[in-house]
């Protein structure tokens, strides 16, 4: 993780790390936090532990975050920030990618399941935190936003001119299906398929590739550049 996503990371109770050492701190104490997410709850994540796994001091953690729900804020932040960053990178919505819609559907939710396996605590925690604070889920909200606003021009230029008035309309709510599917499968995990399964990712891109090509036209969504 590049330290500079810590730059401009101005949340209560974070407290800003300005030197080289405490940079490495505060990013260490991040790291180690997301790896203990992996295969804990929120709750269950004592400050202890964390700054153990950071290899510093209990003190340094108290030093940089007020509290755990400030240290959560802080996580959320610097994943989002990375997410965002990678997100921007991507292919301009003005150069429409060498494949059909079914196939950028599928890449695009395979690198989505893959990314929220990655970060499942982290998504876990934020959601529970949720149910008493709506702020506690703003960061990954806004994220998620962001995905939606750069891939719809993308997804509207494959399904290209035939396409009706109620295309956008229908890719906005096949993306509402995708996030709620997969946070609902990380939160309750309600079956019969998990976010672990290697068929999710592909049953999921079909259901948004039906639900677009309905609301498009039929036909339109295995429209691509000539």
């Amino acid at each position: 993780m590049d330290a500079s996503v810590l730059d401009g990371l101005n949340l209560p109770g974070v407290f800003p790390a300005r030197q080289d050492r405490s940079r490495a701190a505060a990013l260490a104490l991040i790291e180690a936090g997301l790896a203990l997410l992996r295969d804990r709850s929120f709750d269950a994540l004592s400050i202890a532990d964390l700054c153990a796994a950071a290899g510093v001091a209990t003190g340094s953690f108290y030093a940089r975050f007020e509290s755990k729900e400030a240290f959560l804020r802080a996580v959320q932040q610097v994943v989002v920030t990375e997410a965002a960053r990678d997100i921007e990178a991507q292919l301009p919505p003005d150069h429409l990618p060498a494949m059909s819609l079914r196939d950028f559907l599928g890449r695009l939710v395979e690198n989505s399941v893959r990314w929220r396996r990655r970060h499942e605590g982290l998504i876990r925690a934020s959601l529970r935190e949720a149910r008493v604070d709506d702020g506690a889920w703003s960061p990954l909200r806004e994220l998620g936003r962001l995905r939606v606003e750069r891939t719809l021009p993308v997804i509207l230029g494959l399904l290209g001119p035939t396409a009706s008035p109620a295309a956008p309309d229908a890719v906005r709510f096949a993306f509402q299906i995708l996030f709620g599917t997969l946070n609902n499968m990380m939160l309750v995990d309600p079956g019969p398929f998990g976010i672990h399964d290697a068929a999710t990712p592909r049953l999921l891109a079909e259901a948004m590739l039906r639900l677009i090509e309905a609301e498009a036209g039929q036909g339109a969504a295995t429209y691509g550049p000539g």
